[in-house]
């Protein structure tokens, strides 16, 4: 596909065009124009509209802000080989300069901006179904809402715009808590309006659903302790009764669960338009970089449902961790995994500049068997909302406000007595205490690697769980024939005054005179 050639204007915050390269939707999503379209066509029919919305998605979460926004978290270590900026901000050392979170803000904005143009003009189109024109400008509304919730909960304080900007236009940075309320009040909105439908026939999958507008309300409420609100918007898409935990846990991240009735939102990719390659963060051994490890933080979340061994502390642990994880003795494709620093596999640790660092190498998202023959063709789905996290805010809701009935555990145990998971239920009787130590440890165990962790941490003002040493996998060391943890002696730290915000990038600062700098960062 082509992009096309829009000189209207440029995104206030975003040097980027105004239509960025496709990065992927389902291919009944059209997502860029072909060709170039004048300004005085391009909003004169449905299909106009059409394209124009599709070219919003195009900045939705991508592999990056899904995978490897984990491996800056107390769950995972993102490689410093390929991208140093990110890891920057696991260690603690992130400046306004940092590239890689200077991108993803302005990804978000350059969605802004082109929701903002299909609002300005939509209206302008006489040619089109009155109901097909009104969902459109709903999901454009829900887009622009979907960014602005994901800036509130990185940077916090980010400047409201809700229009078309000229290139010289200046705006100045508004508080957190009003975007929250504005997303919010969009959500309500589009909600209220009911012109979301609950589902799309196939040639449209990956558009945004009523369910998507209920779940990311409960999703914004619950980041912002609006515990009622996330409460019962939560508890409206468990109503819907459409949704499902699908079978099987380790398939919902690969190509068969694609679509299934536990994805409520995810960013589409498909052969013939966008794709990655599926094992491009794993091991090297299957051609994979090893660049978002997870670590010894993530390990210790599996409780044992077994005795523990002490010769093997893999043993009996949380399938979930199986699923999740490749360590030394598990097959990997058609070979068994090993890191160990005796191995003469590919992925001993530090063996090359693709082998792991710490050790461990992630198996979500990882579909062996589908793209084993040409791995760039990778199209699973990277999932941004799915049920069981509705669930878990359901849960988690009912917990702060102390109101801990038989719902709550049936919402955690349908979780853990997922059929390829059955752990032991969770037995009523728990306290206040218990119960939100419980969920926010389900939370790691059952969400890893989506893209949550970090929010969750923030949220929750837990940051300081990533300060210390940085502890990599249980290995039998040589010398000793000890299980021991390995570490190189990489210690993370966290600043509880300034990092919970990031800081605006420094671009933007140079070019915005009126934008105020987050606190705790130089200007």
């Amino acid at each position: 596909m082509k992009n096309l050639d829009i000189t209207k204007g440029l995104v206030l915050l975003v040097s980027a065009l105004f239509f960025g390269c496709a990065d992927g939707l389902d291919e009944g999503l059209d997502i860029e124009p072909t060709g170039a379209v004048s300004e005085t066509v391009y909003w004169s029919t449905e299909r106009d509209a059409e394209l124009a919305v599709n070219a919003v998605y195009n900045e939705l979460d991508n592999t990056q802000s899904v995978i490897e926004l984990d491996g800056i978290t107390d769950i995972g270590f993102r490689s410093a080989s390929n991208v140093p900026t990110f890891n920057d901000v696991r260690l603690g050392e992130i400046d306004p300069s940092n590239g890689t979170i200077t991108g993803i803000w302005e990804r978000y904005y350059r969605g802004i901006r082109k929701a903002n143009d299909v609002l300005a003009n939509i209206d302008r189109i006489e040619d089109g179904d009155p109901a097909t024109l009104a969902r459109l400008t709903a999901e454009a509304r829900f887009l622009r809402a979907y960014y602005y919730m994901q800036l509130s909960s990185l940077w916090c304080n980010v400047p409201l715009i809700l229009e078309p900007l000229d290139v010289n236009d200046q705006r100045p940075t508004n508080s957190k808590e009003e975007i929250v309320d504005f997303v919010i009040d969009e959500l309500d909105a589009i909600i209220d309006s009911e012109v979301l439908p609950l589902s799309y026939n196939n040639d449209n999958l990956g558009r945004v659903t009523h369910g998507a507008a209920l779940a990311t309300k409960a999703r914004i409420a619950i980041r912002n302790s609006k515990f009622e609100l996330a409460r019962d918007a939560a508890l409206a898409v468990m109503n819907l009764g459409i949704y499902e935990l699908y079978p099987s846990y380790q398939g919902l991240f690969q190509a068969e669960g694609q679509n299934s009735s536990e994805v409520i939102f995810d960013r589409q990719y498909a052969v013939g338009g966008s794709t990655y390659n599926n094992f491009g963060y794993s091991a090297a051994s299957i051609g994979g970089n090893s660049t978002v490890e997870p670590m010894m933080g993530l390990f210790n979340k599996y409780e044992y449902i077994g005795p523990e061994n002490p010769d093997d502390p893999y043993e009996n642990k949380d399938p979930r961790w199986n699923y999740n994880v490749f360590y030394t003795g598990q097959p990997i494709g058609n070979n068994i995994y090993n890191s160990w620093p005796t191995s003469d596999t590919p992925d001993r640790v530090s063996g090359s500049e693709w082998a792991t660092l710490y050790g461990y190498n992630l198996k979500k998202w990882v579909d062996y068997e589908t793209y084993v023959d040409n791995p760039d063709l990778g199209d699973v789905n990277m999932i941004l909302i799915r049920y069981a996290d509705v669930l878990l805010m359901y849960a988690e809701s009912k917990i702060e406000l102390n109101e801990i009935d038989t719902s709550v555990y049936d919402a955690i145990n349908a979780i853990r007595q997922r059929p390829t998971v059955e752990v032991p239920v969770i037995t009523e009787g728990k306290t206040q205490a218990e119960l939100r130590e419980i969920v926010r440890d389900e939370r790691v165990r059952e969400l890893a690697f989506e893209g949550l962790r970090l929010f969750d941490l923030n949220r929750w003002q837990l940051g300081e769980e990533k300060v210390g040493l940085l502890q990599g996998m249980y290995y039998i060391d040589e010398s000793s024939g000890e299980w021991e943890i390995l570490d190189y002696g990489q210690v993370a730290k966290f600043n509880p005054d300034r990092d919970y915000c990031w800081p605006i990038p420094q671009k933007e600062m140079d070019i915005n005179d009126v934008i105020t700098q987050n606190p705790g960062y130089t200007n």
